[in-house]
């Protein structure tokens, strides 16, 4: 856009803890086939890198131009700061979690050129929500029977029964601008706003057509969901309503309509405990009896309906009548399961036991095992127990302690224990007790689809249970990321309470911490030496083919996940190479192996010895390139199925456009790229260090410490990450010896 050019629409999105939807939300805008727009995004000083995200895509499209606010003031504050910025010829207001769906602002430009530039144009919008269910807003009829035309508001009032909210309507820069409309700090600023500009508006069309999904977060995320003395907020903003109307006498007709309505949205917010605490319910009500004595209409009379009967109980502040009603519909809504539940836990959890498990109860490593190892180190009073299924027990170390998992000793750990370690979930059977503490520590960075986005990819996650899922996610208190890519999806696919713990992957601190002579010895017991160029091939599985995730787990078909011939991968590295095979750890079948130089290390019980020990590496789609990053060696890629992958499980982004190293798309490409040391070329370590850039942001050696500090002794004074360029990852005695 040239500069002063004055575009049709600025659309104004606000940001506050928003990062796990503003890419898709920013996306939805950038995307349209009407390209004739401005987006102002307002930085509300967000703690969480919503602000580095909208400078990235201003850095990326110039029709991105960014705000970013000192202090946080809330989202109608912000809204101005953004509004002041605007240019052009209409104003919308997106909030960073919502979406507009495609073709969205070609229609709104065409319907305002129908309908000669109205002061307001309304649209219609649906509620998304976190399983993937579409919920039409229940006034949509009104737009095809009631808005033909032009008109005001007062000549159709159904309009303003709608929700109160800014984001389905543009309205005119100039209209705005002339009568001086703005924001009201503090919550529900939404409804001064709308009643003040739609009943100015003298020039009001719509447009009978979906524009905005609403999300519906099953958290409760949005900002008007927060407990707190910010819910007394609303009783402000309907009173600068209510001055409104009794500003003007000719909008005395709209007080007994304002009226009903504040005091329906005020009992609507009233019987939401996430917004009002039990404790608080009381004090609430009656300071909505107050609000109902100052603006009640002369002559008023509530309706007999059941709604005008809760107006009637708040106007006469009778609260024992409406907590009555309230206590016997929760009575009535009582879980017998819960009530049983807790009577099954009478002993008394032990504050210094904690509960390890990895990979479903199959092997002592990731990060769990990390935080073990380091927990013993700075938490000696803690005793940790890991938990094993009676197949695996020989993956326990002497001296470990274990339980077998479905014995009594593991019922009574599980009952007893306050710390839960895993990087998988723990069985839907486990009942949480209040006072235990979960910590997800993943097993990987995401690259492909995870958590509630599977249900895109039916054949992927066969039966998916997203319910179970979420009943199972709601046990996290902690969820570790090793980068901000990764919160951003974390946060997005498993909607739940849990706090996300930015300190990398304890699991890679062993890649950065190890010495040459770490690294030497490993070598050295896989029979490798200075001399050896070792190449480790560790790809993953293809949904479908060689495993299926159910709701009981990922099962395994039969097939190792091999796309290359492992003689021919042997023949490639030349006469000193020597090749490394380590398949899925879902999978059981045995890769066919012929030559000397190629070694199966599918079972060796540590992958971050076998990064060590590996010089280059050959992946595909699996999260292992992600840690092997970490120590800045070379990574090639096979991608040779791609777009079967892609429609089979999905990815979040390409890696062919953003990868860590070379990338071949057919096994003989790889071979030549090995055969070559091209894996080695200036090109490739440019590829690898913006890879490192945005995936190796916290693995600095320190994240074990980190989360024994932080989980288990609960302290705040944590070693700050180690900025990448500081930072020297264990180094390979192969590039060593030869330059």
């Amino acid at each position: 856009m040239a500069l002063g050019t004055v575009p049709k629409f600025s659309i104004v999105v606000p940001c506050h803890a928003s990062r796990a939807w503003l890419r898709p939300c920013l996306d939805s805008v950038l995307g349209q086939s009407f390209t004739d727009f401005e987006i102002v995004g307002v930085d509300d000083a967000d703690p969480d890198g919503s602000g580095r995200i909208l400078d990235e895509y201003a850095a990326g499209d110039p029709r991105v131009r960014v705000v970013h606010l000192e202090e946080n003031v809330g989202l109608g504050l912000a809204r101005n700061a953004g509004l002041k910025e605007c240019r052009g010829d209409y104003v919308l207001f997106l909030d960073a979690d919502d979406l507009y769906l495609p073709g969205s602002l070609e229609a709104i430009a065409a319907r305002i050129d129908a309908t000669d530039r109205p002061d307001i144009l309304m649209f219609d919008y649906e509620r998304i929500f976190w399983d993937g269910r579409v919920v039409r807003n229940q006034r949509h009829d009104a737009f095809a029977g009631h808005g033909a035309g032009v008109f005001t508001a007062a000549e159709r009032p159904i309009f303003l029964t709608f929700l109160e909210v800014v984001w389905n309507k543009a309205c005119r820069r100039d209209f705005l601008t002339r009568h001086g409309f703005a924001f009201t700090a503090g919550f529900y600023e939404d409804a001064p706003w709308t009643y003040s500009t739609m009943l100015t508006a003298e020039r009001i069309a719509t447009l009978d057509r979906v524009v905005v999904h609403y999300r519906q977060h099953r958290t409760g995320g949005n900002i008007h969901a927060t407990r707190g003395r910010r819910q007394w907020d609303i009783f402000d903003q309907y009173d600068r309503v209510h001055a409104f109307i009794q500003s003007d006498p000719e909008l005395a007709g709209w007080r007994r309509f304002a009226f009903d309505r504040s005091l329906d949205h005020i009992l609507a917010v009233l019987a939401k405990p996430e917004r009002i605490a039990p404790d608080d319910r009381a004090e609430f009500f009656h300071a909505a009896h107050a609000f109902a004595k100052r603006w009640k209409p002369e002559g008023y009379a509530s309706d007999r309906t059941r709604r005008g009967f809760r107006r009637w109980l708040l106007i006469h502040d009778d609260y024992a009548t409406y907590s009555t009603l309230k206590l016997s519909a929760k009575v009535l809504h009582a879980s017998p399961r819960r009530t049983v539940g807790k009577l099954r836990h009478r002993g008394k959890l032990d504050p210094n036991l904690a509960a390890y498990s990895a990979y479903w109860f199959t092997q002592y490593a990731c990060s769990p095992r990390a935080i073990y190892e380091k927990a013993a180190e700075l938490a000696p009073h803690l005793r940790g127990v890991w938990v094993v299924d009676a197949e695996h027990l020989t993956v326990i170390p002497e001296g470990v302690e274990y339980v077998v998992a479905g014995s009594p000793a593991y019922q009574k750990l599980l009952d007893r224990a306050t710390y839960f370690v895993s990087n998988m979930n723990w069985p839907k059977e486990l009942e949480k007790r209040a006072g235990q503490i979960h910590l997800q520590t993943q097993h990987g960075t995401p690259l492909k689809t995870m958590g509630t986005d599977l249900r895109h990819f039916p054949l992927a996650a066969k039966d998916l249970d997203l319910d179970e899922l979420m009943r199972q996610v709601d046990r996290w208190d902690y969820n570790l990321s090793s980068n901000r890519y990764s919160s951003e999806i974390w946060e997005r696919t498993y909607p739940s309470y849990f706090e996300e713990l930015e300190y990398g992957f304890p699991r890679n601190d062993r890649l950065i911490t190890a010495t040459v002579d770490d690294v030497r010895a490993i070598r050295a017991g896989l029979g490798f030496d200075d001399s050896h160029l070792v190449v480790l091939y560790a790809p993953t599985f293809r949904d479908g083919v060689d495993s299926v995730r159910t709701p009981a787990g990922v099962v395994d078909l039969g097939g190792d996940g091999i796309h290359l011939d492992l003689d021919r991968l042997a023949g490639s590295v030349g006469d000193h190479g020597r090749v490394l095979v380590r398949t899925h750890y879902s999978l059981s079948k045995a890769p066919d192996i012929h030559s000397g130089k190629v070694i199966d290390v599918s079972e060796h019980p540590r992958v971050e010895d076998l990064m060590l020990a590996a010089d280059v590496l050959v992946s595909d789609y699996s999260s292992i390139t992600f840690d092997y990053a970490n120590l800045d060696r070379p990574i090639v890629l096979l991608v040779d199925d791609q777009d079967f992958y892609d429609g089979r499980r999905g990815t979040y982004f390409d890696v062919t456009e953003f990868p860590p190293g070379l990338v071949a798309r057919s096994p003989e490409e790889l071979l030549s790229i090995l055969q070559t040391g091209a894996f080695a070329s200036a090109e490739a370590a440019k590829h690898r260090q913006l890879y490192r850039e945005k995936f190796c942001e916290f693995d600095d050696g320190q994240a074990a410490e980190r989360v024994v500090r932080r989980v288990f002794l609960g302290e705040t004074d944590l070693p700050p990450i180690v900025p990448l360029a500081d930072r020297t990852a264990a180094p390979s005695p192969y590039f060593m010896h030869n330059g």
